[in-house]
C-alpha cells in the first residue's frame, strides 16, 4: 500500500519468478539425491557441494539486497512528504476528525463550530489568527464551509497550532491538523476573540436578507485599517449599538468582520463591522495632519498620491504622442500592491503632461494637466473618490502692462491644501511667466472646490 507497488511490479513480478524456479528445482534436487548420490563419485560429489554452497550464498545475497533495498524505500517513505506512508503516519500523529454537529450560524454563532471541536481536541483559550477566518453560509444559516490558521499556548505555556477545515460538499467532519508552522507574533491586532464577540452582537440574518442570494461569507483577518473608505463601514459595541461611519475625516482602523456576497462584492457592497470598546471613543486622526505627512513621503510626486498607508491614487499613462499624454485614474487598497481603474479618462480626452495629484480625503480630490511644456494648465476637481472629473474655473485677475493691455498671468494651478476648513491653491504663471518676479495668486473655497475667489499676490512657493 505505501511502498509504491505499481512503480516497483516488474521488479517483484521477476523476483517472484526467481523464486519459483529455485524452489522447483530445489524439491527436484531433494527428490533425486538419494538415487543420483550412488552412482557420482567423491570427486563429483565434492563438485556437487560447491556448487550447492555457491548457490545458497548467491540466494542469501540477493535475499539480502532486496531485503535492503525495499527497506530503504519503506524508510524513505516514511519521512514526511516523501510518500503515502508519511502522509498516513503524519495523518495518525497531528490529524484530527470531528462530526459538525452545530452547523447553523444563526443559531450557535461561531462559538458552535470551536464547541465542537473541543469535544476532540483541547484549544487554548487565547488564540491568534495565522491568517484569516472564512467562513460561507446559506440563507436557512447553515454553514457549507469555513477555514482557518490559529495558535495559542497551551497550559504548559507551549505553542500549538490548528489548521481547521471544512466542507460539507466533502464530509460532514471538521478537519484539525495539529501543530503545523506558524510565525506566531502574538500579536494582539490578531486576536480571535473580538470575532467570536462580534458575531454575538451583529444582526446577521437581517443583513443577508437584504440580499437576494443563497451563498453569504464572513471574513475576518483580525486588526485592519480600511484608510478613509468608509463603504459599508459600521460601528458596533459588546452591546449591538451602532454608528455608520459616515465621517469621512476618520481613518478606518479595528477590529472587523465582513459579511459579503461571495463573488458578488462588485454588486453587494459588503458590510464590515468595526468592533469598538464605545461608540463615543472611536479612534480617529486628523485627515490634514496626515495628509501633510504622507505628502512629504518620497513615494508621492506630480503622479502619485497616498492617503494612507494602503490608500493611494495614481494617473497612469495610456497613450503617448507628440509631447502630450493621456491618463488614466487607478486606486489601491493594499499600499501598491494592486491597482484598480476607477477613471479610464479623468481629464475628459484632454491630452497633456500631469501636473499634480492630491486627495483630501476618500472623496474630494484635484488634478492637473499641464500644456505647452507647462507653460499653462488646467485643475479638475472630483467629489466622487474619482469616478468622475470636473474642470476648475478660477475667476481671472487682470494685470495692466505697461502698454494698456491686461492680462491673466497666473494659469498653471497647484495642489490645492486646506486650512481652518477653507480651500486654499496657489496658482502660478507657468514656465514662461515672468511677472513681479515669478508670484503666484491665491485663491480660496469654502465649498470644497465648486467656486473660487482669488484672495492675493502671493509669493510663497
Amino acid at each position: 500500500m505505501f511502498g509504491r507497488v505499481n512503480n516497483n511490479i516488474t521488479v517483484l513480478s521477476g523476483c517472484m519468478l526467481f523464486f519459483l524456479v529455485w524452489v522447483i528445482i530445489l524439491i527436484i534436487r531433494i527428490v533425486k539425491k538419494p538415487s543420483a548420490s550412488a552412482q557420482y563419485s567423491v570427486d563429483s560429489y565434492k563438485v556437487y557441494s560447491r556448487c550447492k554452497i555457491i548457490w545458497i550464498c548467491t540466494v542469501t545475497i540477493i535475499l539480502l539486497l532486496i531485503t535492503c533495498y525495499y527497506g530503504f524505500k519503506i524508510y524513505h517513505n516514511t519521512i514526511n512528504y516523501n510518500g503515502k506512508l508519511s502522509w498516513f503516519l503524519r495523518d495518525l500523529k497531528s490529524k484530527r476528525t470531528v462530526k459538525f454537529k452545530d452547523d447553523n450560524i444563526y443559531k450557535n454563532g461561531i462559538e458552535g463550530i470551536f464547541k465542537d471541536i473541543n469535544k476532540k481536541v483541547d484549544i487554548p483559550k487565547n488564540l491568534y489568527v495565522a491568517t484569516s477566518f472564512s467562513l460561507k453560509f446559506d440563507s436557512y444559516g447553515k454553514i457549507t464551509s469555513f477555514d482557518t490558521y490559529i495558535y495559542g499556548k497551551n497550559t504548559r505555556g507551549k505553542l500549538e497550532s490548528y489548521l481547521i477545515t471544512y466542507d460539507s460538499n466533502k464530509s460532514e467532519n471538521i478537519t484539525i491538523y495539529l501543530n503545523g508552522y506558524v510565525n506566531a507574533d502574538y500579536s494582539n491586532n490578531k486576536l480571535l476573540e473580538p470575532l467570536i464577540k462580534t458575531m454575538k452582537v451583529i444582526p446577521l440574518k437581517k443583513i443577508v436578507t437584504n440580499w437576494p442570494e443563497n451563498q453569504f461569507g464572513i471574513l475576518y483577518y483580525g486588526k485592519r485599517s480600511f484608510g478613509y473608505n468608509t463603504n459599508g463601514v459600521i460601528y458596533i459595541d459588546s452591546k449591538g449599538n451602532i454608528n455608520s461611519a459616515v465621517n469621512t475625516y476618520s481613518e478606518v482602523v479595528g477590529y472587523t468582520v465582513s459579511v459579503y456576497v461571495p463573488g458578488k462584492e462588485s454588486r453587494y457592497t459588503p458590510v464590515r463591522y468595526n468592533l469598538t470598546d464605545g461608540l463615543g471613543n472611536i479612534k480617529t486622526s486628523d485627515t490634514l495632519r496626515e495628509n501633510k505627512k504622507i505628502s512629504d513621503e518620497s513615494n508621492n510626486d506630480q503622479d502619485k498620491f497616498y492617503l494612507s498607508k494602503l490608500v493611494g491614487y495614481r494617473l497612469k499613462i495610456t497613450a503617448a504622442a507628440a509631447g502630450s499624454r493621456s491618463y488614466s485614474l487607478e486606486g489601491t487598497t493594499d499600499a501598491g500592491g494592486t491597482w484598480n481603474t476607477i477613471n479610464k479618462d479623468p481629464f475628459s480626452g484632454m491630452t497633456g503632461v500631469s501636473a499634480g495629484i492630491t486627495f483630501l480625503n476618500n472623496k474630494l480630490g484635484f488634478i492637473c494637466l499641464s500644456h505647452n511644456g507647462g507653460r499653462n494648465g488646467e485643475l479638475y476637481c472630483t467629489e466622487d473618490g474619482g469616478v468622475s472629473y470636473t474642470k476648475v474655473n478660477f475667476p481671472e485677475v487682470k494685470i495692466t502692462l505697461s502698454s494698456g493691455k491686461t492680462y491673466n498671468p497666473f494659469d498653471l494651478p497647484r495642489m490645492p491644501y486646506e486650512e481652518d476648513g477653507i480651500l486654499n491653491v496657489l496658482v502660478g504663471q507657468g514656465s514662461d511667466g515672468d511677472y513681479n518676479g515669478g508670484s503666484k495668486g491665491l485663491y480660496q473655497s469654502k465649498d470644497n472646490g465648486i467656486t473660487w475667489k482669488y484672495v492675493k499676490e502671493s509669493e510663497k512657493k
